[in-house]
């Protein structure tokens, strides 16, 4: 995917509408999840969890994602694959303690979680790198 049209005068990239492209070039929600959860894992370490399926009879781990957790200041944003499903939160910590979760559409979801992404990376080059590969880096 490229970055052309996503981006307003001012250069600031439209996230909802780069949320929206990203799902379009990705069809298929799981290899996204799988992309993602590895672009972001490298870029930010400790700060995302990525859970698979349990392995098959020689217990090799699945490549396929179960759960993609990325935690960005307060804010945590979650998707869950269940069965062909995937519930999407947003929760936001205070003290330790969850106060809130919002539950999203996948696109609302990415689209929160990009935006985060972006606010990241105005200080941290590594955010800044995933931000890019995910969005104008072409199809993850």
């Amino acid at each position: 995917m490229s970055d052309m049209g996503l981006a307003d005068p001012g250069g600031q990239v439209d996230m909802q509408l780069a949320a929206a492209a990203l799902l379009a070039d990705n069809k298929d929600v799981k290899m996204l999840l799988r992309a993602l959860g590895k672009t972001l894992q490298d870029a930010f370490g400790d700060r995302v969890e990525v859970t698979h399926p349990p392995g098959g009879l020689l217990h090799h781990q699945s490549q396929e994602v179960k759960t993609i957790t990325v935690h960005l200041g307060p804010d945590d944003y979650q998707a869950q694959l269940e069965g062909g499903a995937v519930h999407c939160v947003v929760g936001r910590t205070s003290g330790g303690i969850r106060i809130r979760n919002e539950e999203l559409a996948v696109e609302q979801w990415l689209g929160r979680l990009l935006a985060a992404l972006q606010s990241e990376a105005v200080n941290n080059q590594s955010a800044r790198a995933a931000l890019e590969k995910v969005i104008i880096g072409g199809p993850i």
